[in-house]
C-alpha cells in the first residue's frame, strides 16, 4: 500500500502528534508500506519525498504556511488553513495513493485530507487524538453556542460520516465517536477503533546520562518531576501548592518542571510571589534527557485541569510508568483507569487540593513500597500499552480496509 500522512505538527518534532506519525511511520514502513508525509514547513522551503532534508528525514512532502508567531485566533488560523491548502495542493502530485490518514488536531486541516482522499478514490482514516470542538469544551474555553463550536463540530461530523475508518487514542474517545456517528447515520456501523498513543519503545533505548543526573541533583533529594507543556489544560498550579504545603511542613522535597507554554509566566509569579525556593523551572529538555529525569526522579506529576477531560490521556504518563518513575495523577477517567490497572502511583481528582496533598505525602513517606510495581508497570506498558502493537494493530485494520475496497 501507498499510506499518505496528513499532519498539522512539524515533523519530525518531538510533539505528541508528531511523535505518534513517527511510530506509524516506522512500523508502517518495516512491514512493507511506501509512507509520505505531509507535513508544514513555515520557511517556505519544500522537500521532495525521498530526499534527505534538512531534519533529516525521508518520506516527507514539506508543505508551505505561516508561521505560528504567537497561539492567537488569527495565527492558527492562516498556520492551520494555509497548510491543509497547500497540503491538498502537493498530494494532487503523489501518484498511486492507497490511504489517505488525515489526524487533528489540528481539525481544519481534515476538510482537505477529505479532498486528498477524494481527488486520489483512496481511503479516508480520521486520527483524532483530541475531539474538537468537545475539548475546548471541556477545558472551557469556549461555549457551545459559540461560532467556533459550530465550525468544528460540522468539521468533526463530517469526517465521521466521510471517513473510510476512524481511530482515536482511548476508551472514551472511541465511545463518544461511535455515539456522534450513531445520531449521524441511525443504523450504520461506526468503524471507529482504539489505537492509543501508548509508550513508544524506543523510549527505553535511551541511556541513561550521568551528567544529567548531577546537573539536576536527581540522586541527591527528593525530586518531584513534571515534563510537558506548560499550558491552560495541565493546570499545574496544583503542582506548586503542593510544592507550597510540602515546604511548609519542611520535607526535603524539590519540584522541576521542565517545559514551556502559556501558563508559564502567571506560575513563575506565584513561585515568587510564595518564596517557593523548592520549585524551579528548567525549560524544555530532549526526548534522550526526559528518559534519564525519569530514571532518577521520585514521582513524576501529571494534571488535567479538570473533571470534564475524562478520555484524555497525557502521553507523559506512559513514558513515566515506563521509565519507572512512579506517575502522582490528578485526572480522572481513561489515565486513572490505566494508572490503576499499574499500581505505580496514585491518581486523584484534579482541583481536589486537600486529596491531592495526601497522596503526595502518601507518596513520599512510602515511596519505597511503591516502588515495588515498578517491573509490573514496565510490564503492563509493553503489553497493553506500546505504541509499537497499537501501529502493528493499525496496519492490519488499513491492510482489511484496503482488501475489502
Amino acid at each position: 500500500m501507498k499510506i499518505l500522512i496528513q499532519m498539522g505538527d512539524s515533523y519530525p518534532d518531538e510533539s505528541p502528534c508528531a511523535k505518534r506519525m513517527r511510530t506509524f511511520y516506522d512500523v508502517l514502513t518495516a512491514k512493507g508500506h511506501e509512507v509520505i508525509v505531509l507535513a508544514p514547513r513555515a520557511d517556505h522551503t519544500v522537500y521532495d519525498v525521498g530526499k534527505q532534508t534538512a531534519e533529516g528525514s525521508k518520506g516527507v512532502v514539506y508543505c508551505k504556511t505561516v508561521k505560528l508567531k504567537k497561539k492567537t485566533v488569527i495565527y492558527r488560523f492562516l498556520n492551520s488553513y494555509v497548510f491543509a491548502v497547500n497540503s491538498y495542493k502537493r498530494a494532487k502530485s503523489i501518484k498511486d495513493v492507497d490511504v489517505v490518514i488525515s489526524t487533528c488536531p489540528p481539525p481544519l486541516i481534515n476538510y482537505y485530507g477529505y479532498k486528498i482522499a477524494k481527488y486520489h478514490k483512496a481511503k479516508l482514516v480520521y486520527d483524532v487524538r483530541d475531539i474538537w470542538p468537545d475539548v475546548a469544551w471541556e477545558m472551557g474555553s469556549f461555549s457551545k453556542s459559540s461560532p467556533y463550536s459550530r465550525v468544528f463540530a460540522i468539521i468533526r461530523n463530517f469526517m465521521l460520516k466521510h471517513a473510510d475508518m476512524t481511530i482515536a487514542v482511548s476508551p472514551g474517545k472511541v465511545k463518544k465517536l461511535s455515539k456522534y456517528y450513531s445520531k449521524l447515520v441511525p443504523g450504520g456501523n461506526p468503524n471507529v477503533y482504539e489505537i492509543t498513543n501508548g509508550l513508544d519503545e524506543d523510549f527505553l533505548t535511551n541511556k541513561e546520562n550521568p551528567e544529567v543526573v548531577q546537573r539536576y541533583h536527581l540522586d541527591d533529594r527528593f525530586s518531584a518531576v513534571y515534563i510537558g507543556n506548560i499550558g491552560l489544560a495541565q493546570g499545574l498550579q496544583q503542582l506548586l501548592e503542593v510544592a507550597k504545603k510540602s515546604k511548609e511542613k519542611g520535607y526535603k522535597a524539590h519540584f522541576l518542571l521542565f517545559g514551556s507554554g502559556a501558563q508559564e509566566t502567571a506560575l513563575k509569579k506565584y513561585k515568587e510571589d510564595n518564596g517557593l525556593d523548592n520549585v524551579e523551572f528548567l525549560g524544555r529538555i530532549p526526548n534522550s534527557d526526559i528518559f534519564t529525569v525519569l530514571r532518577h526522579s521520585k514521582i513524576s506529576f501529571v494534571s488535567l485541569v479538570n473533571e470534564n477531560l475524562r478520555d484524555s490521556v497525557p502521553t507523559k504518563m506512559f513514558e513515566a510508568l515506563g521509565a519507572g518513575c512512579p506517575v502522582l495523577l490528578a485526572a480522572c477517567g481513561d489515565s486513572a483507569a490505566i494508572l490503576n490497572k499499574t499500581g505505580f502511583g496514585i491518581a486523584v481528582r484534579p482541583n481536589k487540593s486537600d486529596e491531592l496533598w495526601d497522596a503526595f505525602e502518601k507518596m513520599y513517606l512510602n515511596i519505597d513500597s511503591i516502588y515495588a510495581n515498578r517491573e509490573k508497570a514496565l510490564q503492563v506498558m509493553l503489553n497493553e500499552y506500546s505504541r509499537q502493537k497499537a501501529a502493528a494493530q493499525l496496519e492490519k485494520l488499513l491492510t482489511s480496509l484496503a482488501i475489502n475496497s
